[in-house]
This record gives C-alpha cells, sequence and structure tokens, in this order.
C-alpha cells in the first residue's frame, strides 16, 4: 500500500476536531482531517433537541471570529436573541462552519493508528495507509457512552443509552424507564411522553435541580459578584473552570478528577462544580407530565422475555419492581483509551493515564510525543469545560499553536543554505 508523509492527521470532524483543524489552517499546517462531519450531532442527538448552552456559548472556534452562530442565524434569517438553540440551526451552522473553514474533511473513518520511530501510521478504512509525524484525537463523546454496572448484562434491544436514538418516535405505545436526572435524561423523557410512549423517569437524587429563568435586563454588581456568568452557566466555581482551566490543569491530580466526576455525576461533594440539572424551558414539559421517582437506584436489572425487570431501591430503603419495555440510561459519558477500537495495544499501552483518560501537557500532548487528544479526552486534565462546545476555542488554539510553534523551530533549524536549496532559491 502506498504511504505518504504529512505533517498532522486530525481523527474526528465533530466540533473539536473541525475547530482544532481550522485553527490549524489558519497557522499554515498542512493537515487531513478523518471522520463524518458532525455525525453524532445528525445521526444520534434527538431530533427536536435544544441545546442547553446558550447562543454565545454554541459556537465553535473560528480563528478569525468571522464564523460565530449569532452571524449564522442573521444569514439564514434564523432567530437567535433571547432564543434556544435547537438542535436543527446547531448542525446546520456546524456544517456551514466545517465548510467554509474546514472544507479538506474526508468523510472515511481510521481504522488503525500505531506508532513509529518517527511519527505514527494510520491506516483507513479505504485501505489507505499514512504517515503522521504527529496525530489530534478528536472523537468527542464516541466509544465514551457510560452504562452502570447494574444495567450491563441487558440485552441491547431491551437498554440503550441516550445517545442512541435519533427518532424516539419508535418508541410510541411502549413502556419505557430513563434513568438519569439532569438535561439529557430530562429532555429524552419529555420527548418520548410528547411521542406518546409511556415513560417514567427515575432519578437517584432526593431532587431536580432547574436552572432559574433568566431576569431580563442587567443584572446588578452584587448578583455578578456573587454569580458571575460564564458560557457554562452561573456561579463562581462554574465561572472559574470556563475562564481558567490553564489554572485547573495546575490542581492536585485527585481534585481534578473529583472535580470532573462530580459534573454530571452527585451532589454535596467539597469539589461541587456542576451537577446534573434541568434548563429552566424544560420544566413544564416534564413537571406533571412525566412520573417521576425520586432518590431510587437500580440495584439489579434483568430481562425477562421481551420485557426488563428492574430492581428499584426506594428512598426509604423499601425496594420494589419495574417491568418496562425498554430502559434508556440517560446517564453520561466516561473516556477510556481502551475503547477506541483505533488504537493499537502497544500504543494504549505505552500511553500515561489517569482513570484511563490520557495525561496531557499544557499543549493536550500525551505522553507519547507527537500524539495529541481533546474534548472529553482532556477534561481530567483541563476541567469541565472541555465537555462543551466552548471549551473548543481553548483547546484548538493551545494545539495549534504549539503544532506550529515546533514546525517554525524545525524549519529555522536548517541552514539557510539549504533552504534556499529547497526553496529553489539561487544565491
Amino acid at each position: 500500500m502506498r504511504e505518504v508523509d504529512l505533517p498532522v492527521a486530525v481523527i474526528g470532524a465533530g466540533p473539536f476536531g473541525v475547530s482544532t483543524a481550522a485553527y490549524l489552517r489558519s497557522r499554515g499546517v498542512q493537515f487531513r482531517i478523518f471522520g463524518s462531519p458532525m455525525h453524532r450531532w445528525l445521526t444520534q442527538m434527538p431530533a427536536g433537541m435544544f441545546l442547553k448552552s446558550e447562543g454565545f456559548a454554541s459556537n465553535l472556534a473560528d480563528p478569525i471570529g468571522r464564523c460565530t452562530l449569532q452571524q449564522f442565524c442573521e444569514e439564514q434569517a434564523l432567530p437567535y436573541e433571547g432564543a434556544r438553540v435547537s438542535l436543527e440551526t446547531f448542525t446546520r451552522y456546524a456544517l456551514s462552519f466545517q465548510q467554509r473553514l474546514v472544507p479538506t474533511v474526508e468523510d472515511v473513518m481510521v481504522s488503525m493508528l500505531d506508532r513509529q520511530t518517527h511519527g505514527f501510521r494510520l491506516r483507513l478504512a479505504t485501505g489507505e495507509e499514512l504517515r503522521a509525524k504527529k496525530v489530534v484525537v478528536a472523537t468527542g463523546l464516541s466509544h465514551a457512552e457510560y452504562i452502570p454496572a447494574e444495567l450491563t448484562k441487558l440485552p441491547a434491544e431491551l437498554l440503550s443509552h441516550s445517545s442512541d436514538h435519533h427518532d424516539l418516535g419508535k418508541f410510541k405505545g411502549r413502556e419505557v424507564v430513563v434513568i438519569g436526572g439532569g438535561q439529557s435524561a430530562l429532555e429524552t423523557a419529555a420527548l418520548l411522553n410528547e411521542a406518546q410512549a409511556k415513560v417514567t423517569l427515575l432519578v437517584r437524587r432526593a431532587s431536580i435541580e432547574w436552572h432559574d429563568i433568566p431576569t431580563p435586563g442587567p443584572r446588578s454588581l452584587w448578583q455578578r459578584l456573587r454569580r458571575p456568568a460564564s458560557p457554562m452557566g452561573n456561579g463562581l466555581k462554574t465561572w472559574l473552570c470556563a475562564a481558567a482551566p490553564t489554572a485547573f490543569y495546575h490542581l492536585p491530580e485527585q481534585i481534578r478528577v473529583d472535580v470532573v466526576r462530580t459534573y454530571g455525576q452527585r451532589r454535596g461533594t467539597p469539589v461541587e462544580v456542576l451537577g446534573p440539572s434541568g434548563s429552566w424551558w424544560l420544566r413544564e414539559r416534564v413537571e406533571g407530565r412525566v412520573p417521576i421517582l425520586l432518590g431510587h437506584g437500580v440495584r439489579e436489572a434483568e430481562a425477562k422475555g421481551s420485557k426488563v425487570v428492574l430492581n428499584v431501591d426506594g428512598p426509604d430503603g423499601s425496594s420494589r419492581h419495574l417491568t418496562v419495555d425498554h430502559v434508556i440510561a440517560a446517564t453520561g459519558y466516561r473516556f477510556s483509551v481502551g475503547s477506541l477500537p483505533f488504537l493499537d495495544q502497544r500504543l494504549i499501552s505505552e500511553l500515561r493515564c489517569v482513570q484511563e483518560a490520557p495525561c496531557l501537557s499544557p499543549s493536550f500532548e500525551s505522553s507519547i510525543p507527537g500524539l495529541y487528544f481533546t474534548g472529553i479526552a482532556s477534561a481530567y486534565n483541563f476541567g469541565p469545560l472541555m465537555r462543551f462546545l466552548c471549551g473548543t476555542e481553548y483547546a484548538a488554539r493551545r494545539i495549534s499553536s504549539d503544532i506550529a510553534r515546533e514546525q517554525n523551530r524545525s524549519r529555522s533549524s536548517v541552514s539557510p543554505g539549504l533552504a534556499s536549496a529547497r526553496n529553489g532559491i539561487s544565491g
């Protein structure tokens, strides 16, 4: 098979991959980027969904700042100010961003990535093989779906993750339990109910936390100081995570891990940042419309014919059985390098990791020189910001800057005579 040398390969064409590629392109770094553009957003997010983030926090990372969601909405005559961001609007914007700033995306999967003496070897699904000096892994949430151990023995036809469904209408008339108390669980339950499914929401916590309805007009100085605003939401800890990922990086490792694990998982710990919660506009679509079991956890789940029987523990220690047609786990994501099917096992064994995620440099470079990870894979290093669209700018800027700096350093180390010869310049 023909092999070619390539300065940089980007694996993944979702928000973090495309943003990184846009920054590399702006710095004059040659690259190839592989993946189906915004595939997960187009095929796995439920139709009718709205983004939890506000419009100003839903931009991809444009080094020039000309391709924002607001500008796209103005061009397309779509509502923006004060409007929720629909899945349809965001995917249209994201594809427009990709076509304008990264038109060279190759819609092909990487089937193998291995380390070589002076770089990396990649094999594409087409059979093409190539060598790259540097690789950026930007696979997003793919292969990171988290299913609690109590549910993993259920067969696929009875159990799914909330990310598995673009069309929830197929559950019309069926009994479904949704497990979780965050935005994904709440919106999945609402959409199922609106699709005429018989849905029950199972929440481990004693209550559901709903965001406050935004108040019109400017906030007072006291409000801004007490709960500073950020792209990730309001609150001092949230603001710090959004504004200072570099400072987060320098926290002790265990604190970083606890903060990220706490995000979206549990409440009431000393390192709490963002627990599971729901957008204010979702509340009326859930409360009074969907049966909710608060303070309930699944102790055991088993398949009985075409049904699922859940043994559930209540807040008072009592137990009950729920028999349903299907269980949807809206239980979030946890990245593991071992879950990426294209990574060679030898490469995985050489990576230094924490909680199965790579330990990274301040420039997102792993313990294997030239191999970078971004998005959720970098959250234990830079914080919950890497789970949000607004994290794309920080990651893309740091990665592209490091790669471009090293590339320029390599060029400057070439003697002037050799450089002239390479450029076809005679003295």
